[in-house]
């Protein structure tokens, strides 16, 4: 399966990626809560499959810093220092409903952090 995607709105909390197998729309990757939201939209037979979940999160995951970075920075703080320090935040459960635990799945965590290097494609 060969999935492409389009980045849609680059205003900061509408940005949206939608992922497609071929010209049908495979599924959604938003914001919610400061977190990512997938929304699978092919599906077999009504069902949503975990693996069309993980393929979607990897692709989020390798454009995380796209979908959810701020411009907001302090002058003291380059954008790589500013995104490392909001990534470890996330792998410590800094976040609503994550109990103190990584919001990553393994592996997930360096995948995340150097997303910032495809911030442009």
């Amino acid at each position: 399966m060969d999935l492409a995607i389009k980045k849609l709105n680059k205003k900061y909390g509408k940005r949206k990626i939608q992922v497609y197998n071929g010209k049908k729309l495979f599924g959604e990757i938003t914001e919610f809560c400061h977190w990512i939201s997938l929304d699978p939209k092919e599906r077999e037979n009504k069902e949503i499959t975990l693996e069309n979940c993980m393929k979607l999160r990897k692709i989020a995951m390798e454009n995380l810093w796209w979908l959810l970075h701020t411009d907001n920075l302090d002058e003291d703080v380059t954008e790589e220092e500013a995104w490392k320090e909001k990534v470890e935040r996330w792998d410590k459960g800094h976040s609503y409903g994550a109990d103190n635990k990584s919001l990553f799945f393994p592996g997930e965590y360096e995948i995340a952090l150097n997303s910032i290097n495809n911030k442009y494609n």
